[in-house]
């Protein structure tokens, strides 16, 4: 494996190093893949995003210029392609929708599970309903609060990202944010225990819906990063808007409940599918040069 900084790195893969441009794809691989995940909630979607996305990244290397940080730059590639990406069915959903789903759920006589499986199966429901709710957002307000609130990027950073101005962004970003503190507000259990819904409730309605099957939980056993990665802490950023001290620890909590998912791993499969790109000669970059 190639050694060096990032950008060390960089540079070298851009001129042909494949060892270089193996070290890149996984310096980036666990970001763009959670990126992925956020914006498409559904981990096999998000492999194929990834995937497609780290092609992308390599084979426009040689376009870097250095303007803005490397990882800036990747999350531009990033989120243009996930903007760009056909909608799948799970985008279809709303708030509405959803509060209704949830409903029924609690009031479904539907079998749930064994009370050894309880806490790990309502773990996946929660896991899929923070995720529905992000999915009940259009993409452009769903990708401002993804970056903001969980990549962690400052707002300049963000509307870079985005290629707008950071007031635009600011703006996106409180309307996300509206959007969601009103249906956790009434809605969830997690955010107002006065509230009745819980995720073991749902267990049962989520099965009988087929929504997943018994021990076949893709979120709740997600592999996830091992502890002592360098990472960007996920912030709260205010932008300067005023609120109340209430207001913002009522934000604060919603924000603390949709950002409960893990540090999701990028799939072991998809790490031996870059390396296999990588070490063939599909792409031009890579190819060793003509004597």
């Amino acid at each position: 494996m190639s050694t060096g900084t990032l950008e060390e790195q960089v540079k070298a893969a851009a001129a042909g190093d494949r060892d270089a441009a193996e070290a890149v794809l996984a310096a980036l691989r666990g970001e763009v893949y959670r990126l992925s995940l956020r914006m498409l909630g559904h981990p096999a979607d998000a492999e194929d995003a990834t995937q497609e996305i780290l092609v992308l990244v390599l084979t426009r290397l040689a376009s870097f210029r250095g303007e803005s940080a490397f990882r800036t730059w990747v999350f531009r590639v990033a989120v243009s392609h996930l903007l760009r990406r056909k909608r799948g069915q799970r985008e279809t959903l709303t708030f509405d929708t959803l509060g209704e789903r949830l409903q029924s759920g609690l009031e479904s006589d539907a079998p749930g599970v064994p009370e050894a499986e309880t806490e790990l199966h309502a773990r996946e429901i929660r896991l899929r309903c923070t995720s529905g709710m992000l999915l009940c957002l259009d993409r452009e307000l769903r990708v401002a609060w993804v970056l903001g609130e969980i990549v962690g990027l400052s707002g300049e950073e963000a509307a870079s990202v985005l290629e707008i101005e950071p007031p635009a962004f600011r703006k996106r970003l409180s309307r996300a944010r509206g959007l969601l503190f009103a249906f956790l507000r009434r809605q969830c259990g997690l955010y107002d225990e006065s509230l009745p819904c819980r995720c073991s409730r749902q267990i049962g309605a989520a099965l009988q819906r087929g929504l997943f099957r018994r021990g076949e939980l893709p979120l709740a056993c997600h592999p996830v990063e091992q502890e002592g990665v360098d990472r960007r802490p996920p912030r709260l950023t205010p932008d300067g808007i005023e609120r109340s001290v209430e207001e913002v620890a009522a934000l604060q909590k919603a924000a603390e409940v949709l950002r409960g998912h893990p540090d999701y791993a990028a799939p072991e499969a998809l790490t031996a599918r870059l390396r296999r790109l990588i070490h063939s000669d599909e792409l031009e970059l890579l190819r060793p040069s003509p004597r």
